[in-house]
């Protein structure tokens, strides 16, 4: 198995991108009708996992944007002064087909992720990164150095930051 990530080309097609199955409803219809329209369209930037061994099948993606969230709602963190609005980047959307799991590339998308928030902060201002934790996988994130922000809200998506300090910490430590 040979797995690449790039940039997600909304022009291109990405061999079983129709038939992708992360086990999520919601992001698998995002990633069969509404991905490349969105990445066209400048909502976010998305990041493709292919397998060259199987014809470049999509094999998993995230996508991530600009985003600014409330102080109060870093509250919890105990993060000291800051302005009103915090600037961060947002992990929308993050999935791997079913057939390539077990195999730690949500992880390594994470890493890209994180990698690609730290390297936004030294060129404009990005406090960290925020994303809503599906509950099954808060334990992953906060493996990744992500802080609940509101506490574990299962069965609904709960809301988690990883500042760009944790951030540097925790792709030293993941390497």
């Amino acid at each position: 198995m040979s797995i690449e990530i790039s940039i997600f080309d909304p022009g291109k097609t990405y061999f079983g991108r129709k038939q992708f199955d992360c086990e999520h409803p919601v992001i698998n219809k995002f990633v069969r009708e509404s991905l490349p329209s969105q990445v066209k369209r400048q909502l976010s930037v998305a990041y493709v996992l292919t397998d060259s061994d199987q014809h470049d099948q999509f094999a998993g993606f995230f996508t991530i944007a600009n985003h600014a969230i409330d102080m109060s709602a870093l509250s919890a963190l105990r993060l000291g002064s800051l302005p009103k609005k915090i600037p961060c980047a947002r992990l929308v959307m993050l999935g791997v087909d079913k057939a390539y799991k077990g195999r730690d590339l949500g992880r390594r998308l994470m890493k890209q992720a994180l990698a690609i928030t730290q390297q936004s902060s030294t060129q404009m201002g990005c406090y960290g990164l925020y994303l809503d934790a599906d509950p099954v996988a808060v334990g992953f994130y906060e493996k990744l150095g992500f802080l609940l922000l509101e506490g574990d809200k299962s069965p609904e998506p709960s809301p988690m930051f990883a500042a760009v300090g944790s951030i540097a910490t925790s792709l030293r430590s993941s390497q």
